[in-house]
C-alpha cells in the first residue's frame, strides 16, 4: 500500500466564480496536482483552508502550502483566437523532473529542464502576447494538449521513483522519508577549542577522551571492534558514567564476530548497546563515526577498530571539538538516532542475528605478550611511523553537518565559494559527474587550485586511475595515492577549502548523501586547515606524483598576515 501524502486544497475564483481546486496526492507511484477547468479564465486568488475531515485528523496534512510547492497557478482555456490557439497553463515546479500534464484524454510531457514558474502552451508565440509585461517564461508542449472548456480535470503529474512502504513523499522534499526522520539544519558554534589529527599517526588521540570522561560517553559507529575502546567504555561505566553505543546492524559483509564479542562485553559491563536494523529503516547504513565524551566531541573518518582508530593501517582524519555546545548538538543527534523505532537492544538483535568472520584479531604471539590483539597494542607496536603529531588546540568556528540532509549541500556550497585552494581526499567517488566532483571541476575551471587524492587499495585502484585519466584534460589535479610505508590505504574523507577543513564519514556518492547517516564537522581556522594540508601534501608527494611548476603554490595557498602576503609553508616530507 502506497503511503498517502499531505492533501492540500486551494479554491481559486475567477471572473465567473469558476472553482479551480488543486489537490496533491500520490496514485500508485505518481504525485499529482489536479485542476478542474471551467469555461472562463481562472487565475490565482485567495486560498481556503483544508476542509476534509481526514485532513483535520492528521496535522501533517493541514500545513499551509509553501510558496515553492508545485501546483497549477493559472490557466487560459478557449481564448478568442482561431482554433483556440494561444491557450496556456502556468505551473510552478519545485525543480526539474519527470513532470507531465493529463486530462484523461490527452497527455503531454513538460520539458525536463523546466523549473520555477513557467507557462506551457502549444503555441508559445501567441501565448507570449497574452503575457506581455509579465516575467513568465513560455515553454512549448511537444504533444497535443487542448484545454477543454467543458469542465475536464487537468493533472500536473510528477513521476516518483521507488515507492517505499512506510515512507512519506512530498514534492517539496523530492524524496521518500521514513517516519521519524527530519533533516537537520547545520549547527554552527563559534570559538570551539579544536584539535585536528590524522591516523595512523595518532591512534591515542580519538580514544583518550573516552578514558577521561566522568559523566557520559555516547559512541556511534558503523562497527565497533576495538578492545582498546571497549576497555575505556567499560572503565567509564564502572566509575558511574552513562555509556551508550549505537551500531549498524547490517554492515557490508554482515555483522562481524569481533563486533559481537565486543558488544557482549559491553552489555555485560552495563553499557547500553543499540543496533539500527529495523523496518522501515531511517538510514540505509548508520555509517557515522563519532563520540561525545562529557563536553568533547570526536568526529572521525575511521571506524572504531584496529585498521582505523587502532592505527593499524588506514590514512584517516579526525577532529576533537572541546566545547559544550558542540557536544550538546552531537548528543542530540545521538539521542534521536538511538531511540528511533528502527533500533533494537543488543540482546534482542543478537537473538536472531548471524555473525561473520573470525572472532578476534590474531597476533604473532597469539596475544601472549599482553598486547591488544585488536588495535595493534601500544604506540611502539604500531606498524606505521608517526609523521604528524596533532597541533595544540586552536579556537575555531565549527559547523555540525549530517546526512541525509545538509552535508552534501554545504560541502558543495563551500567548494563553490572557494577562492584559493581545495584539497580533497576520499577513497573513491561516484565518477566525474558525481555532485562533489562536479563542484571540484567548477572550482578548478575558475582558477582555484584543486587537488583530488584517491585510494590505491586493490579494489579501488583501477576505477580511480580511470577517473584520473578522464579528468586529465581539465585543470583539476587527480592522483592515486602510493602510501610507501606511511599508511596502508586511503580511508579519509576530508577537504581543505581555503582556511577551513571538513572532516567526517561521508563518501562521495548519492546513496551516502541521501540515505546513510553520516556526521561531519566543518572547521574554520587557518592553522587547523594548514595541519591537514601538510599531511595532504606529504601524502600527495608520497604517491610519487611529479608536481608541475605552480602546483606547490596551489597546495600551499596564500594568506594575508599583518598586511603582507605570506606563503603558507608546507613541507614535503
Amino acid at each position: 500500500m502506497c503511503p498517502s501524502i499531505e492533501r492540500l486544497r486551494r479554491v481559486i475564483r475567477g471572473r465567473s466564480a469558476v472553482r479551480v481546486e488543486v489537490t496533491v496526492r500520490v496514485v500508485v507511484a505518481v504525485a499529482v496536482l489536479i485542476a478542474a477547468v471551467g469555461p472562463a479564465v481562472a487565475a490565482a486568488g485567495a486560498a481556503t483552508g483544508p476542509s476534509a475531515a481526514s485532513d483535520a485528523a492528521d496535522p501533517s496534512r493541514t500545513a499551509p502550502i509553501d510558496a515553492t510547492d508545485p501546483r497549477i497557478v493559472e490557466l487560459y482555456p478557449n481564448p478568442t483566437t482561431e482554433e483556440n490557439r494561444g491557450e496556456y497553463l502556468v505551473v510552478r515546479l519545485s525543480e526539474p523532473g519527470n513532470w507531465s500534464l493529463s486530462d484523461g484524454h490527452h497527455e503531454a510531457s513538460i520539458p525536463s529542464n523546466a523549473t520555477g514558474t513557467v507557462a506551457l502552451s502549444m503555441e508559445p508565440t501567441l501565448t507570449r502576447e497574452h503575457l506581455v509585461g509579465r516575467d513568465v517564461p513560455v515553454r512549448a508542449l511537444d504533444d497535443h494538449f487542448p484545454l477543454s472548456a467543458s469542465g475536464d480535470r487537468i493533472v500536473l503529474r510528477l513521476d516518483v521513483d521507488g515507492v517505499r512502504e512506510g515512507y512519506r513523499w512530498r514534492a517539496a522534499w523530492d524524496e521518500w522519508r521514513p517516519n521519524g526522520y527530519a533533516p537537520r539544519a547545520p549547527e554552527r558554534v563559534a570559538g570551539a577549542s579544536v584539535t585536528p589529527f590524522v591516523l595512523p599517526d595518532s591512534p591515542d588521540v580519538p580514544v583518550d577522551p573516552l578514558a577521561a570522561a566522568d559523566e557520559r560517553i555516547l559512541l556511534a559507529g558503523y562497527t565497533v571492534e576495538s578492545d582498546r575502546v571497549v576497555k575505556r567504555l567499560v572503565d567509564a561505566a564502572a566509575r558511574g558514567a552513562e555509556v551508550r553505543v549505537l551500531l549498524e546492524g547490517s554492515p557490508v559483509g554482515g555483522f562481524p564476530k569481533r563486533g559481537a564479542r565486543v558488544a557482549d562485553r559491553l552489555v555485560a559491563a552495563g553499557v547500553e548497546v543499540r543496533v539500527l536494523d529495523g523496518e522501515p529503516n531511517r538510514f540505509r547504513f548508520h555509517h557515522a563515526k563519532y563520540a561525545v565524551a562529557d563536553d568533547r566531541a570526536v568526529v572521525l573518518t575511521e571506524n572504531w577498530k584496529r585498521s582505523g582508530t587502532g592505527g593499524g593501517s588506514s590514512r584517516g582524519w579526525g577532529v576533537i571539538a572541546d566545547d559544550p555546545a558542540v557536544a550538546t548538538d552531537l548528543a542530540a543527534l545521538f539521542e534521536n538516532d538511538a531511540t528511533g523505532p528502527d533500533t533494537r537492544s543488543w540482546r534482542e538483535f543478537r537473538a536472531d542475528a548471524t555473525f561473520h568472520g573470525p572472532p578476534a584479531y590474531g597476533g604473532s604471539d597469539g596475544g601472549a605478550s599482553g598486547r591488544d590483539d585488536t588495535d595493534g597494542g601500544d604506540v611502539e607496536d604500531r606498524p606505521y611511523p608517526v609523521r604528524f603529531d596533532p597541533p595544540p588546540p586552536a579556537p575555531a568556528d565549527v559547523e555540525l553537518l549530517t546526512a541525509p540532509g545538509n552535508a552534501g549541500d554545504r560541502i558543495v556550497d563551500r567548494i563553490d565559494a572557494a577562492d584559493d585552494r581545495v584539497l580533497a581526499v576520499v577513497p573513491r567517488t561516484g565518477g566525474p559527474d558525481e555532485r562533489i566532483v562536479r563542484a571540484l571541476r567548477r572550482a578548478a575551471a575558475r582558477g582555484v587550485d584543486v587537488h583530488l587524492l584517491l585510494s590505491n587499495a586493490w579494489y579501488d585502484r583501477e576505477t580511480n586511475r580511470k577517473l584520473a585519466e578522464t579528468l586529465a584534460a581539465e585543470p583539476i589535479e587527480v592522483a592515486v595515492a602510493e602510501p610507501r610505508g606511511r599508511y596502508g590505504k586511503i580511508h579519509a574523507k576530508g577537504l581543505v577549502i581555503d582556511d577551513a577543513a571538513v572532516v567526517g564519514s561521508l563518501n562521495w556518492n548519492e546513496g551516502a548523501r541521501t540515505e546513510n547517516r553520516e556526521v561531519l564537522l566543518a572547521v574554520e581556522n587557518a592553522e587547523v586547515a594548514d595541519f591537514y594540508a601538510r599531511a595532504y601534501a606529504a601524502d600527495w608527494r608520497g604517491g610519487g606524483v611529479h608536481l608541475p611548476v605552480g602546483t606547490v603554490v596551489g597546495l600551499v595557498g596564500t594568506v594575508v598576515v599583518s598586511g603582507a602576503v605570506a606563503r603558507r609553508e608546507i613541507e614535503f616530507v
